[in-house]
C-alpha cells in the first residue's frame, strides 16, 4: 500500500468519526451564494452564503477522491500547467451559461486528498445561482448542494440591504473571509452596524453555543485616520510566540495582528498595524505555507494591483507596530516582507508545500482565465516570460534543456 493510499484511508477513519458527531443535525439545503471557502475538520467545507447572511457547513464525504497522483508539472524546470484552461467557459457549459455570466468567488483545497473546489456564481449580482464545483483529475465536476448533507449557522446581525460610494453592494462584504480554528470558525466581514467592521466567532458543531461578535477598529496609515467600517479582506491564524494570533489584511491594505484572547463577544478592539502594503489597491487573498527549503511558515498576501508579498510568520511575531495619529504613509511601510511575482492572481490556495492553485487570466488571452498549477515558494511559472534562456543557441546555465518538453 502506497504512503499516499494509506494516509487517505486513514483520513476516511477519522471522517467517519467525525461524521458520527455532526451527522444528528445533518440536513439538505441550498445556499443563496458561494462565496468564501475554507476547510475545517475532517470532510467539512465551510461555504460562506453572503447574501443568505449564513455558514453552510457541508459534508463531502461522498465527494473526495484522492488527487495525489495528478501530475502537476515539474519542479525542476519551474513549469506548472494548466488544470483547467478556459475555468468559466467550461463552468458555463456544465451550467448552461456563458462564460460571461459566470464570476470565481473563491478556491480551496482539501489538504488530506489534493482536491481543488472553487466556488462561483451564476448570473453578476444578488440574483446570482451559486455554483461549487469539484477538479476530478483535471475535469471539473459541479456540484449539486441541494444533495450535499449540511449544518448551517445563522448571522447574528445580517448586513441590510444598500450601497456603497461607487455602488458596491455592502452585502456582498458581509462574509469576507472563513478561518477554521481550534473547534470554531472566524468569519471576517461587516455587521451594518455603526462599528461595522465585525469579526464572529461561531462554535463547530453549529449549535453547540452562541456566535460571538467583536468589533474591530483599525489605524488606516493611507488615511491617517482610525476606521471602523471597512472589513478585513483575509485572515489566517497563527500562533506567535505562543499566542494565538488573528493575523488579516484590511482593504487597502494595513496589515494587522490581534490576540485571540482579545476577540470577545461584544468587545471594541482597536488592532495592531505592523505593516501597510500600499495605497491604490485591494488584498485578495493571505494563504498560509511552509517554505519547502527551510521549513520556516510564511503568509502569502495577493493583491488586486500590486505584486504578493510573502512575509515569515516569525517576522510577524517580532514586528513592532507601526505609529499612529501620524500624517498619512502611502507605503509600502513597515513589514512587507519579500515581493513576489503574482499581480494578476485572483485566487490561489496550497495544494501542498511545493505547490499551489491559482486562478488567474491566461497570458495570451486576458479575456480567459486559466485555473492553473504553480511552484512554491517562488509562485512562478517560467513559461510565461521571455528571456535570453529562451532563444535557440542561447547558453542554458540551469541545464533545463536536459530535460524533455513537458507533457502533461
Amino acid at each position: 500500500m502506497s504512503t499516499s493510499t494509506s494516509a487517505f484511508k486513514r483520513l476516511a477513519a477519522s471522517t467517519l468519526a467525525l461524521a458520527a458527531l455532526i451527522s444528528p443535525g445533518l440536513a439538505h439545503s441550498q445556499p443563496n451564494s458561494a462565496g468564501s471557502l475554507t476547510f475545517g475538520p475532517g470532510n467539512t467545507l465551510f461555504v460562506g452564503d453572503t447574501f443568505g447572511d449564513r455558514i453552510f457547513a457541508f459534508d463531502l464525504s461522498d465527494v473526495l477522491s484522492d488527487q495525489s497522483g495528478y501530475p502537476l508539472g515539474r519542479a525542476e524546470t519551474f513549469e506548472g500547467r494548466a488544470i483547467v484552461a478556459d475555468l468559466k467557459a467550461e463552468l458555463g457549459a456544465k451550467v448552461s451559461a456563458p462564460a460571461s455570466q459566470i464570476a470565481i468567488n473563491d478556491v480551496t483545497v482539501h489538504s488530506g486528498t489534493g482536491q481543488i473546489f472553487v466556488s462561483a456564481s451564476r448570473g453578476l449580482g444578488p440574483d446570482a445561482l451559486p455554483i461549487l464545483a469539484t477538479v476530478d483529475d483535471g475535469a471539473l465536476r459541479v456540484l449539486d448542494l441541494a444533495r450535499l448533507p449540511s449544518t448551517v449557522h445563522m448571522l447574528e446581525t445580517p448586513v441590510a440591504d444598500g450601497s456603497l460610494e461607487f455602488g458596491q453592494l455592502t452585502r456582498s462584504y458581509a462574509i469576507t473571509d472563513i478561518d477554521y480554528f481550534d473547534g470554531e470558525i472566524f468569519v471576517a466581514g461587516v455587521s451594518g452596524e455603526s462599528f461595522n467592521s465585525t469579526l464572529r466567532r461561531v462554535p463547530f458543531p453549529f449549535g453547540s453555543a452562541s456566535e460571538t461578535e467583536t468589533q474591530i477598529e483599525i489605524w488606516h496609515a493611507v488615511h491617517g485616520q482610525w476606521e471602523t467600517r471597512a472589513p478585513i479582506i483575509a485572515q489566517t491564524i497563527a500562533i506567535l510566540d505562543g499566542v494565538e494570533t488573528l493575523v488579516a489584511v484590511y482593504a487597502c491594505t494595513p496589515l494587522v495582528r490581534i490576540p485571540l484572547s482579545d476577540l470577545r463577544d461584544g468587545a471594541e478592539v482597536r488592532g495592531e498595524m505592523i505593516g501597510e502594503l500600499g495605497y491604490g489597491n485591494s488584498p485578495i487573498d493571505l494563504v498560509p505555507f511552509t517554505n519547502a527549503f527551510d521549513g520556516a511558515p510564511n503568509i502569502l498576501v495577493t493583491h488586486t494591483h500590486r505584486s504578493a508579498n510573502q512575509i515569515a510568520l516569525a517576522d510577524i511575531a517580532s514586528a513592532d507596530p507601526m505609529p499612529v495619529e501620524v500624517p498619512m504613509n502611502f507605503g509600502p511601510d513597515g513589514l512587507v516582507g519579500q515581493p513576489v511575482p503574482l499581480s494578476g492572481a485572483q485566487h490561489l490556495a496550497m495544494i501542498n508545500d511545493s505547490w499551489a492553485v491559482i486562478v488567474r487570466p491566461d497570458p495570451e488571452n486576458p479575456d480567459v482565465l486559466q485555473l492553473r498549477s504553480l511552484l512554491a515558494p517562488f509562485f512562478f511559472d517560467r513559461t510565461e516570460h521571455m528571456v535570453e534562456m529562451n532563444w535557440p543557441g542561447a547558453p542554458d546555465p540551469y541545464g533545463y534543456r536536459n530535460f524533455p518538453p513537458l507533457d502533461l
